[in-house]
Parts: structure tokens; sequence; C-alpha cells
């Protein structure tokens, strides 16, 4: 009785910090999009260092990796540095006017973004039972993702009518998302032993062994993370297309382009994250992460549509909503969901040096691709690799699950 009753309170803790992390969070990742234009309008960067932050931004993520591979025995210590390192230098913005500052914060940022993932994951996993984890991760992602809507709107307004307010803005954002690090990193947790610490030549080249070693062993495990290499590379190529498109074919207003990013994806991503968290407990993995694949695919094939009637526009970024909403569940649930009884930061891990991978090579290659061939071929190579990747992966669909559902 006991043991069910610590149990019962550790639950009712992480339900809570799950949702007050998620909304002390927000803030900061409302901003966080406004950087490439608060560097260019404000403090007047040049095209190399706005395009040297695009470059960073996924490429920091490989490094990520090793501070996520260190996550046994400490779990709630990993989440807590991760998430104090990820914003404490926002909090000295006003006092650096630069260019360079600006680029190493953003940058850091998403290194420890991503670096935190794997522990609190972990700690979802340890704390709360699988047929709730799922629902509560995406119901507090939705409640966060509408919060971000709003926020964004009234952000834009106030740095229209006063641009100087970002960095007040930042260091608020900042301070809200810190207390959110501390309410996760409060959350009772059963920690594993910690291993004693490697050598410099064992840390680097561990975490890359253990996953190529996962991968070879778990051939559904592989086919999960080759089928969201593929469908997660078409959407980093097809991003450096998507400015280009929408200004050169579309002629879009700035108004317009608003309404369809915040509102249109924010409501798409809000209204199918119940959903998502639904299904998730009713379908194997597998199918679910088709489902989004193949939800994303249409995304650039509405939007081309919108070369004809400007409603698609708003469909497609609806759509994108709906397919990132389910994306976001599937890619954080599945380390916990392929782990089993085993410790599931490592399966995690693999998802963020994966997604590292793919985005240091997309982007660049989509950009080169839309100065040579434009933006439209682009969006259709993109649709196809998705559309590919959402049919692949029902080859790894459990067979007795294929037999219940028939």
């Amino acid at each position: 009785m006991m043991g069910e009753e610590i149990e019962k309170k550790a639950a009712r803790r992480t339900k809570m910090a799950l949702f007050w992390s998620s909304m002390l969070h927000e803030p900061l990742s409302t901003l966080y999009p406004f950087v490439a234009f608060i560097l260019y309008k404000d403090l007047h960067a040049t095209p190399f260092q706005i395009a040297l932050l695009t470059m960073l931004k996924p490429l920091v993520t490989l490094l990520s990796f090793y501070w996520s591979a260190g996550s046994s025995g400490r779990l709630r210590a990993n989440v807590l540095g991760a998430g104090l390192l990820m914003r404490l230098p926002f909090l000295f913005v006003p006092w650096f006017d630069s260019v360079w500052f600006v680029i190493a914060a953003s940058v850091n940022y998403m290194l420890f973004y991503r670096a935190g993932v794997p522990a609190w994951m972990e700690i979802l996993k340890k704390n709360l039972k699988e047929g709730k984890r799922g629902r509560l991760f995406s119901l507090s992602s939705a409640v966060g993702y509408g919060e971000g809507v709003l926020l964004s709107l009234a952000m834009g307004g106030m740095l229209d009518q006063d641009p100087g307010l970002w960095k007040l803005l930042f260091v608020g954002a900042a301070l809200l998302g810190l207390v959110g690090s501390f309410v996760q990193a409060s959350v009772p947790v059963q920690e594993g032993e910690r291993e004693k610490r490697p050598s410099l030549k064992e840390l680097i080249v561990r975490p890359w062994r253990d996953s190529i070693e996962l991968m070879r062993t778990r051939k559904d495990f592989a086919g999960f993370q080759w089928g969201f290499m593929v469908c997660g590379f078409a959407v980093m190529l097809i991003q450096p297309a998507l400015p280009l498109f929408a200004v050169d074919e579309l002629g879009i207003s700035y108004t317009q382009m608003a309404a369809a990013i915040s509102i249109a994806k924010g409501l798409g991503y809000v209204a199918s994250s119940p959903l998502w968290g639904r299904w998730i407990d009713q379908h194997p993995i597998h199918r679910l992460a088709s489902g989004v694949f193949l939800t994303i695919a249409l995304f650039p094939v509405m939007l081309a549509m919108a070369q004809w009637q400007i409603f698609w526009l708003y469909a497609a970024y609806f759509l994108y909503g709906v397919g990132q909403g389910g994306s976001h569940l599937v890619w954080n649930m599945s380390g916990p969901h392929f782990a089993g009884k085993d410790e599931s930061a490592r399966y995690t891990g693999v998802n963020v040096a994966m997604a590292g991978l793919r985005g240091a090579v997309g982007p660049p290659l989509g950009g080169w691709m839309s100065v040579v061939w434009g933006a439209l071929p682009v969006l259709g190579i993109g649709a196809v690799l998705c559309l590919w990747s959402g049919l692949r992966i029902l080859k790894f669909v459990p067979k007795k699950s294929l037999a219940l559902n028939r």
C-alpha cells in the first residue's frame, strides 16, 4: 500500500509538472522563431550571419547527443542542467548588443533544448503509466501550443510598435522558462545507479556504438528511425523553398503568412493533439507514424495548389499543424515505447542524433536545389519522400496487429 501511494503521488506531481513546464517554457519557444528577424532588422546582421545561424541550429543537435548519453542515474540533474544552460544566456541580451552574442545564445538554446529531452522522457516513462502517458503529453503540448499562438500574435504586435522590446521579452521569457525547469526537476523519480566516469575516448565513441547496436539488433526500432529520417529530411529539404515560393509564386503579405503559420497551423496542432494522444494507445506506433508522414506529405501538395486559390495556403498549414501534432507526440514517446522495461534515454538519444544528421544536410541541400531548380520541384520532391516513408513504414507494423484489425 505504501509503495502504491508513493507511485500515485509521483504520478500526480509529474502530471502537474508536465502542464506547468509546458506553459512556462512556451514564451521563450514562441520568441525563438523571431530571432532571425530581430538579427536582420534590429541588429543589422548580414545574410552570411543569418545563413550561419540557420546551419548551426540543427548541426549542434549532434553535440546534444553526448549530453543525453549521460542521463543514467542523474535524470533530474540532467533536466535541470539542460534547462538552466539553454536559457541563462538570454538573461544577458540587454547588456550585449551584439549579433554574435544573440547567434551564440540561439545556437546554445537549440543544443540544450534537445539535450534535455531524453532524461525528461525517461522521467515520464518511470512515473506515468503507458495508457496515460501519451494522452497527457499530447494534451500538455496542445495547451502550450495554443498559448504560443496567442503569444506570437501579441508579441508580433508589440515588436511592431516598439522593436527594441525584444530584449525585455527575452529576459522575461527566459525567467519563466527557468521556473519551468525547476518545476520539472522537483518531480520525484527513482534514479538508476550511476555509472563510473568513462574515459574521453569512451565518452566520444560509446553513444554512437550503442546507437548502431540498437539499430542493428532492434529491426522494429530501426524501421521506425529510417521512416522518420526520410520524412524529417523531406521537411528540412523544403524549408528553404517555403519563403521563395510564398514570395515569388504566391506574392502573399506578411499578414497572410502570419495568419497561415500562427493561426491555421496552430489550430491544426491544438485540434488534432487530443486525437493523436488517444490513437497512440490504440494503434501500433509504426501505423501512427505512417499517418503522420502521409498527413505531412499533403502539405507541399496543398501549398502548390495555393497558386490558384489562396484558401489552399491556410488548408496546407492547418494540415501541417495536424501532422506536427502527431509528429511531436510520436517522436517523443517512441523512446519510452521501444525501451519497454529498459532505460529509454538510449532510444531517445538515437532520435536526437538522427534529427541532427538530417538537419545538418537537409536545409543547405534544399536551398541549393531551390536556387537551381526553383521552389516548386523541391516541394514535389518533399511530398514524394514523405509519401514513400509513410507507406514503407507500414512494413514494420506487427503482423498480429494487422490480423486483429481485419
